[in-house]
């Protein structure tokens, strides 16, 4: 359940930030304009998505057996990371658009699916 746990962060954080640029919610945090998102802040204080993270659940998800949609939604994860650190320069706004909207789709679908595998599993 953890990549689906993880996808599900990784799609509130798409949302968020696609509402943020909708709205033109922006921040000034020292010298450096950033986008308002304070749910994104409020994960950021206790939680930090990053490599070892996505390495941790793959080797959880191959230890467990798990199904292949915790492979593929840790897959994802590995995508997102590599797609984060590629964008690390200032985008055009259709291209953060297209970036979130694209992300929102695919975590929410890997979201939708741990949701009904547990759902499932629970019965």
């Amino acid at each position: 359940m953890l990549p689906f746990v993880l996808c599900c962060v990784v799609f509130v954080a798409c949302l968020e930030m696609a509402f943020a640029v909708a709205t033109n919610d922006y921040l000034l945090y020292d010298g450096v304009v950033i986008l308002n998102t304070p749910i994104s802040f409020f994960i950021g204080c206790y939680f930090e998505y990053d490599l070892l993270v996505c390495v941790v659940t793959l080797i959880t998800s191959i230890a467990i057996e798990a199904c292949k949609w915790n492979l593929w939604a840790t897959f994802y994860l590995f995508v997102h990371l590599a797609e984060k650190s590629y964008f690390d320069f200032e985008l055009d706004i259709w291209q953060i658009y297209t970036i979130a909207i694209a992300n929102i789709i695919v975590s929410g679908y890997f979201t939708y699916k741990g949701i009904t595998i547990f759902l499932k599993s629970a019965k």
